[in-house]
């Protein structure tokens, strides 16, 4: 497992933290919207630029269709459709449970002038009657998670603030699957689980597609990445 700062790891799982509370994001949101509108300061891109990137160079590669229809779950400032849009891609929706990640990327996209060639909404993810509302009757092609699946594994449980919120973690992958088309593909980029540790944890529902390698670093012998990004499909019905 990788770890991540703020996430405390014990017997392969990890403790509940603030990262995964929603009244944390409004608040860091709220700071952010603060900065933007005194110095233009879209904030700061979660796992950095690097990884963003990687992220993108495999969407580029893999969806050559510029009118797919692509969500951003846990969008924040929206830097992943910026650039996407920005390449030409044109049905683009972020979605953020926070109002006011929601509305500092609506803020920076207007600045862009990429306002109408976005769309950003609030949705509770882990509501099956959200997630069928933003899905639509077809679905999403392209699905992008980096950093949400994190955020949720650490979410706290409502019986006890310190253990994390074990139906969100096993809600989430229902979600994705209701979120996507039949042939759509979901692309995660995770800080706190391998590519191994990922793909056993949606193994039920999904079936990996792919990994996009990042930079590695060497540690007791062992060769491991600070963030791993998997692609996955719907299991196919037989």
């Amino acid at each position: 497992m990788q770890s991540s700062s703020g996430s405390n790891a014990k017997g392969g799982e990890f403790k509940a933290s603030r990262l995964g509370r929603k009244d944390h994001w409004n608040s860091v949101y709220d700071q952010e919207i603060s900065n933007f509108e005194e110095s233009g300061d879209i904030g700061e891109v979660w796992f950095g630029e690097d990884t963003a990137y990687k992220m993108l160079g495999w969407v580029y590669d893999n969806i050559e269709d510029t009118d797919a229809r692509i969500l951003d779950v846990g969008c924040g400032n929206g830097h992943l459709l910026l650039e996407l849009a920005s390449e030409g891609y044109t049905n683009l929706v972020g979605s953020d449970y926070s109002a006011q990640a929601v509305e500092l990327a609506k803020r920076i996209a207007q600045t862009k002038g990429l306002g109408s060639a976005i769309t950003y909404l609030e949705q509770d993810f882990l509501d099956p009657q959200d997630v069928a509302r933003v899905a639509g009757t077809g679905g999403f092609d392209l699905v992008l998670d980096k950093g949400t699946y994190d955020a949720i594994c650490l979410k706290p449980s409502d019986a006890d603030a310190a253990a994390v919120d074990q139906r969100a973690i096993d809600a989430y992958p229902v979600s994705v699957v209701g979120s996507l088309s039949d042939s759509g593909v979901f692309l995660i980029t995770s800080c706190n689980w391998t590519e191994e540790e990922l793909v056993a944890r949606f193994a039920h529902h999904l079936e990996s597609i792919g990994s996009v390698q990042h930079k590695s670093f060497r540690f007791g012998g062992a060769v491991g990445q600070t963030v791993a990004t998997v692609a996955f499909r719907k299991k196919q019905q037989h």
